[in-house]
């Protein structure tokens, strides 16, 4: 059976109908190339046809904010793919007016507000959207490492100590209005090394029955279930912390939490009067 066929079959057995695609469509579905417009074409009917009524999800992330520029909603290109642009240009009904980790997509658009302080990965995030909605995500040819959701789980969690929030003022322009927001960013201790285990993580993922791989030729799908995903970090991160974290992030930061005997935070790294 061709690797289509057993995506469409698993994510018939799924519950819900909302699909977020991480994607690197060189090794996505096998698509005859016969133009860049029509390639991309034929991976969205791909995707679209798994399932009926399937309600499309793609991250449209940018990360200009962070560096005094205004979020358009309708203009501020993605950066996570050429799939992703395409997909918000010529598919989409709705992107989520967050800056930096929006989403656009097709079916019921989340209800998020950028009247209060936005935070991409807390509560009423886009995020939490899929995970109180059975959603289920997709690497569509892309690794486990884009698994943004991850930062959810570290959020939610409670446990969250080795990254640190940072605001961001700015503007997220809507239609014809601009509007002043505050934008919540738990991020990495700046100028040092920190980042995740991810064969680590994938195994643990894959051995615990979360994780589905199908591969075939150059094609490499992953599909998890986005509320037993979270569920299953959440529950590591109670155990152990720093579970998420390889061993050269660990070198470092175990013992400088233990020597603060607090979580991090931004004054531990960052000159807040320069």
């Amino acid at each position: 059976m061709r690797i289509r066929e057993l995506v469409a079959e698993k994510i018939s057995e799924l519950p819900g109908n909302t699909l977020l695609v991480h994607s690197d469509v060189m090794r996505g579905f096998p698509v005859a190339f016969e133009g860049r417009e029509a390639f991309l074409n034929s991976h969205l009917t791909e995707l679209g046809s798994l399932r009926p009524n399937l309600n499309l999800w793609m991250p449209t992330f940018n990360y200009a904010f962070c560096k005094g520029e205004e979020f358009d909603v309708q203009k501020t290109t993605s950066q996570v793919g050429s799939l992703t642009e395409h997909f918000r240009k010529e598919t989409a009904h709705w992107r989520t007016p967050v800056p930096v980790f929006s989403f656009c997509g097709t079916g019921p658009k989340p209800a998020i507000d950028i009247a209060t302080t936005i935070d991409p990965f807390g509560v009423g995030s886009a995020f939490d959207f899929l995970y109180l909605n059975s959603g289920t995500m997709m690497h569509y040819g892309s690794t486990i490492r884009s698994s943004t959701i991850l930062h959810y789980a570290e959020r939610e969690s409670g446990v969250l100590c080795y990254r640190y929030d940072k605001l961001f003022l700015g503007s997220v322009r809507t239609s014809n209005s601009s509007v002043s927001v505050k934008f919540n960013f738990h991020v990495r201790p700046i100028g040092k090394h920190l980042d995740y285990n991810w064969p680590l993580i994938e195994s643990d993922l894959v051995s615990n029955g979360i994780l589905y791989v199908f591969s075939e030729n150059q094609a490499l799908i992953l599909l998890c279930e986005v509320d037993k995903l979270v569920n299953f970090w959440i529950s590591k991160l109670k155990e152990n912390p720093l579970y998420l974290l390889d061993s050269e992030s660990k070198v470092w930061v175990e013992p400088l939490l233990d020597k603060l005997g607090r979580s991090f935070l931004i004054s531990d790294f960052e000159n807040l009067t320069s």
